[in-house]
């Protein structure tokens, strides 16, 4: 099964060209810049027009229609398109697993504190799931940001959940745009997916993973 994945377009999927071809195209969130109606309509307009037979989407700390008006926003979706919000769909035989939340990022949507309140989301996640998909990433993982340089953002919770998810092949987020790459651990690829570098500009290019 060959996973596109990308994250952290923020309006600007009309420059990342030609998207590779896959089996499951994946979206990581942060799709809108300030989160709006007309940004979301012109994101799921063209994730929607992609030729992927399958595409899974979770919403990011930018997309804040999801988590103010989430009725509205989910049934823009698209069909062909599957949102997950702490849930799950069975794609030819793959467990997949998508959640939007991240430990608390200045006042964006989709914030959690860290410790208990964001770790109940994480234990959601179900044991034998085989491809996670979080907006923001785990501690210590693609998550370093450039200012303060050395620090990490990603939730120590989440790296914690998934110590115990033996089945897991593969965790896609975004969220951290510098620490865009891919990092294999413990028979796990690693994917931060984000599409937009630190300074917002579209500079970096889906991620192709073949399970």
């Amino acid at each position: 099964m060959r996973l596109v994945i990308l994250s952290d377009t923020h309006g600007l999927h009309g420059a990342i060209g030609a998207v590779p071809d896959g089996d499951v195209l994946i979206h990581a969130g942060d799709m809108t810049g300030r989160g709006s109606y007309e940004e979301l309509e012109g994101f799921l307009g063209w994730f929607g027009s992609l030729p992927h037979r399958n595409k899974l989407l979770v919403a990011g700390n930018h997309d804040w229609l999801f988590e103010r008006r989430p009725t509205m926003a989910e049934g823009l979706v698209p069909a062909g398109v599957t949102y997950l919000r702490d849930a799950g769909v069975c794609i030819d035989g793959v467990t997949f697993w998508g959640s939007p939340w991240q430990p608390w990022f200045f006042d964006w949507a989709f914030n959690l504190q860290r410790g208990p309140e964001i770790a109940a989301k994480w234990a959601l996640i179900p044991d034998d799931v085989q491809v996670l998909i979080t907006h923001g990433p785990p501690h210590g993982m693609l998550d370093e940001v450039l200012r303060p340089p050395g620090k990490h953002q990603g939730c120590e919770a989440l790296r914690e959940r998934l110590a115990a998810l033996s089945e897991l092949q593969m965790h896609a987020f975004g969220h951290i745009h510098e620490a865009y790459g891919t990092r294999e651990e413990n028979g796990c690829r690693f994917v931060n997916a984000s599409i937009c570098d630190f300074f917002y500009a579209p500079v970096n290019a889906p991620v192709i993973v073949d399970l």
